[in-house]
């Protein structure tokens, strides 16, 4: 239980320090939008999946108020995907794309495996490691293709300069 609480921490912790050393000042906006555009869709998914089976949380921070994981599913998620939708290249090859992609995907996965494998943090139900990577996958895609949408128009973040009014 000691230890769980100790990786919840770090969690907290690197979710933080990360947040502030790889997401560029210029584009912390993006950032918190990318990391709340993914926390809905988390929630939207992971509301079922917990309380289907498919995923579990035996060792939560709130074991009386929801069976969800608070600090991996709506903190260290969301924040590595706003790094990963503020880091990635736009203007790249559609392979380069893909392996940016697989490569964040596949490491969130091994991190969730090895949560899974050796810790009390989450337990796979129906789920397996397989299903996790196609999960996160779909949540990654689906938060990257709204917050592409709404970043589309770039007019309207750009602020106006007002002149004094000269009397």
């Amino acid at each position: 239980m000691l230890m769980e609480r100790l990786i919840l921490a770090a969690m907290w912790l690197f979710g933080f320090v990360g947040f502030f050393l790889f997401v560029p000042r210029k584009d912390r906006r993006k950032g918190l939008l990318a990391f709340m555009v993914f926390q809905s869709f988390i929630w939207l998914c992971d509301m079922p999946s917990f309380k289907y089976g498919l995923l579990s949380a035996p060792v939560r921070e709130f074991p009386k108020a929801t069976d969800l994981s608070i600090t991996i599913n709506y903190f260290f998620y969301p924040i590595l995907f706003s790094i990963f939708y503020v880091r990635r290249r736009v203007k790249t090859a559609l392979w380069s794309k893909f392996i940016y992609f697989a490569g964040w995907i596949s490491g969130i996965s091994l991190f969730d495996v090895v949560l899974e494998r050796y810790t009390d943090l989450l337990e796979y139900g129906s789920l397996t490691g397989y299903g996790m990577w196609i999960y996160i996958a779909i949540l990654f895609l689906v938060s990257q293709f709204c917050c592409n949408w709404f970043f589309k128009d770039k007019s309207l973040f750009q602020a106006e300069r007002v002149e004094p009014h000269e009397n």
